[in-house]
């Protein structure tokens, strides 16, 4: 079994995704504006840009609850498949936030280092 840190640490990470989905979807601006993204000027294009914010939102919010669904499981293996399969949303992020802006992919590659050690205690390979 894993150290219960572990375990329950992947619900400080599935909440964290569903606090930050709401704040993209209820306020798609001003979540663009906390990732340095440039919010356009253009009414199509800022519709646009907004639409896509609400689906990132949508998308950590439905990958938040999930993983705090599995929580109320304990199963520790399902949790760590879970992390397993959320693994490449920080990565795509962080290349997209650097092909788009030029920068900010650490605000999203900070976490695959912390999911891989969870993954891996969770796994049982400590």
């Amino acid at each position: 079994m894993a150290h219960p840190i572990i375990f329950n640490g992947s619900l400080g990470l599935g909440l964290m995704l569903v606090s930050l989905g709401l704040n993209a979807t209820l306020r798609p601006n001003h979540h663009l504006q906390s990732l340095e993204f440039p919010v356009p000027t253009e009414p199509l294009a800022k519709k646009f840009s907004l639409a896509l914010m609400k689906i990132w939102g949508i998308r950590n919010i439905t990958v938040g609850v999930l993983i705090s669904t599995i929580w109320t499981t304990r199963d520790e293996k399902l949790m760590a498949k879970a992390l397993s399969a959320a693994l490449a949303m920080p990565i795509t992020d962080g290349f997209v936030s650097r092909i788009i802006i030029g920068g900010g992919e650490t605000q999203h590659w900070v976490f695959p280092p912390l999911l891989v050690v969870m993954i891996a205690g969770l796994f049982g390979y400590f």
